[in-house]
């Protein structure tokens, strides 16, 4: 090769190598531009975190010095509003990195009290000695957790960085075991006391027991584990023993390569499927994934299941399914199913709802017809169609309504109202929002 042959090759190496040394310190610029405004969105939630913690404080210890209904209802609206922006700032902050999950779930009940207090004494009620003491043990609460968020930011101040981990929650409080379910990880704590009010966190709904499972047959590990092998569709020994779920559906789980299966001791009821893998394809349509979610829960056992939404995200299209039967939905025995859109295999299951809450139910009845349920709609919505169904209420009771698909003529937006079918009441309205991965309700 001629001597221009090889200072041609030695320049384009060069060129090249020059380049990609270029394009690596732009992309580290770019990365630790990023990180330092994570790490100042991060320091900002954590600073508003920990000055609605101190006015939480505040506001529970001026509860327990008040003796004015009008003082005291003022304390508990102002209470509820400063848990919920507490809140939004802890779902800023990555949780599990700082061992914050136990203050969102102290600020959920915490706030429900304080809206219960405010309702009741709206009502003309009076705290009683034993509501005082609930306040008492929030305010202890309180003040263990405003103390871990001021020694956050105390790390903050002398340089700690979030992005690091080098900022951490300190404060020990114990905590019940946790389920995947909402409800379940809204539990408080061991040693709170028993809290009974009409609240979508209290105890009497949170620690409801499942009519359905407790009535049934007591499995042993053994036939628990070949009920998972069929949900998987393999053979019993590719299975192995994984846990011992002891929480209000106690369940054994198995595992096999990614997949987690838990199977109800009682029963034997598919409560819930885990994959861990990562779907890194999109070849189905979702309205396939829907036909084979269907199939799956026939499979399984669960007939009736109407799809009612659903949504696609990272190649897995999840459904959600309401129990419907004879025309009727049932939106309290909800389940869940991930379908890959790779391969149209199940990733996922949750039926922890559908367990929780199926009974046999009264037969739909009502006092008022469609038409004249049809009269409490705002004249300003166009109604495109209207079925019977159960609603769940926040205080776990449940009502039969006439649900209405409506569009506003004033937005364009859709959106379903729940009419009592007995009194005529509005009970609930779900706006329907359009994404490109599906629909979902807000």
């Amino acid at each position: 090769m001629k001597l221009r042959g090889y200072v041609r090759i030695t320049s384009f190496m060069i060129l090249a190598l020059a380049i990609l040394f270029a394009t690596a310190i732009v992309n580290t610029k770019n990365m630790n531009s990023y990180k330092q405004q994570l790490e100042v969105s991060y320091q900002h939630s954590l600073s508003e975190l920990a000055e609605c913690m101190s006015t939480v404080n505040t506001d529970l210890t001026k509860s327990l010095y008040s003796n004015s209904s009008a003082e005291l209802r003022q304390l508990s609206r102002e209470l509820f509003a400063k848990c919920s922006v507490a809140k939004n700032a802890v779902s800023r902050l990555p949780v599990s990195q700082m061992e914050l999950g136990n203050i969102y779930k102290f600020l959920s009940q915490a706030s429900d009290y304080a809206q219960y207090i405010e309702n009741k004494l709206e009502n003309g009620g009076k705290i009683t000695e034993q509501e005082h003491k609930n306040i008492k043990a929030l305010l202890e609460y309180s003040e263990k957790f405003a103390a871990s968020a001021s020694e956050m930011m105390r790390s903050v101040s002398s340089g700690a960085k979030i992005t690091d981990g080098g900022v951490k929650s300190r404060t020990s409080v114990s905590v019940t075991p946790l389920s995947n379910s909402f409800s379940e990880s809204a539990k408080s704590f061991e040693s709170f006391p028993t809290l009974i009010y009409d609240g979508p966190f209290s105890d009497r709904v949170l620690n409801k027991k499942s009519k359905l499972v407790s009535n049934a047959e007591i499995k042993t590990r053994e036939e628990c584990k070949t009920i998972a092998a069929k949900a998987l569709d393999i053979n019993e020994n590719k299975l192995s023993f994984d846990a011992d779920e002891r929480s209000s559906l106690p369940c054994y789980s198995f595992k096999h390569g990614r997949y987690t299966v838990s199977v109800t001791k009682q029963g034997g009821y598919i409560k819930s499927i885990l994959y861990s893998g990562v779907i890194s394809t999109s070849d189905i349509s979702e309205e396939s994934a829907v036909k084979r979610a269907v199939k799956y829960l026939n499979k399984l056992g669960y007939k009736y299941m109407k799809e009612s939404y659903y949504s696609s995200s990272d190649n897995i299209c999840t459904i959600n399914f309401a129990y419907a039967k004879k025309g009727v939905y049932v939106y309290s025995d909800l389940i869940k199913v991930g379908v890959s859109l790779s391969d149209g295999k199940i990733v996922s299951l949750d039926a922890s709802t559908y367990l929780t809450n199926h009974i046999e139910r009264a037969v739909f009845s009502n006092k008022i017809s469609a038409k004249k349920a049809r009269k409490s709609l705002s004249p300003y919505l166009k109604v495109n169609g209207v079925k019977k169904c159960i609603i769940p209420k926040e205080n776990g009771k449940e009502v039969q309504c006439w649900e209405f698909s409506c569009t506003s003529y004033d937005t364009g937006e859709d959106a379903l109202i729940y009419i009592n079918s007995k009194t005529g009441k509005e009970e609930n309205i779900l706006i329907l929002l359009y994404t490109d991965g599906g629909t979902l309700t807000e």
